[in-house]
């Protein structure tokens, strides 16, 4: 089996090893979508479990047959709630499509430039901070060696994949992270992976008790 050279150095991790081994490659989840459903997609998914900001997104992507700025600009902030927007949230997506269509968002713009530049662009966002600016990095803009330090997934997993105590967790991350250079961002999918892989195996020991 030939693997992919993430996989090769992200194998020298003998836990991402063990992870690996364990899930299979790992899909990036966003890249069927336009960079402007993208970032809706992530403004959506603040703050929430990945099952609940599915099921929203599920009622806010389907109230407009393709989600492209002019017409999302046309949603009234108060359609947006009844699906399970927060008011903020809404006014933010509203924004986005509004200075999209304008043309003072360039996506376009914004896959030209290195992580650096990128990331102070998405910034201009009204409503992304540090995590959505990681999370488009990582699915919108593939960028390869991206890591969300204040991601509760990821939190989670290398806590209990690394025997790391949450108390802990700040103090030793960068250390962790630092043997997965220049793939960050593969192994955050590989522990988003994990944590519904033993999300799954703990739901059919449950069904088979």
């Amino acid at each position: 089996m030939t693997r992919s050279p993430h996989d090769l150095a992200l194998r020298k991790d003998p836990v991402l090893r063990r992870v690996i081994d364990a899930i299979g490659p790992q899909p990036s989840y966003y890249r069927e979508r336009t960079d402007f459903e993208t970032a809706c997609r992530i403004i959506v998914g603040q703050q929430l479990s990945y099952a609940a900001a599915t099921t929203i997104w599920g009622r806010v992507r389907g109230v407009v047959p393709r989600w492209r700025p002019p017409e999302v600009a046309a949603l009234s902030a108060d359609r947006l709630r009844t699906l399970g927007l927060s008011r903020s949230k809404a006014t933010f997506i509203q924004e986005l499509a509004s200075r999209t269509e304008s043309g003072a968002i360039d996506f376009r713009r914004i896959r030209k430039l290195d992580d650096l530049a990128a990331g102070e662009a998405l910034r201009g966002i009204k409503g992304f901070g540090p995590w959505s600016v990681e999370m488009f990095l990582i699915f919108a803009l593939g960028r390869d060696d991206v890591f969300s330090v204040g991601d509760a997934g990821l939190r989670r997993a290398v806590c209990d994949l690394y025997g790391v105590s949450p108390g802990e967790y700040e103090a030793r991350i960068g250390g962790i992270a630092e043997r997965w250079r220049p793939y960050r961002s593969h192994a955050c999918r590989y522990l988003w992976g994990w944590l519904e892989h033993a999300a799954a195996k703990s739901r059919k020991a449950s069904r088979e008790g």
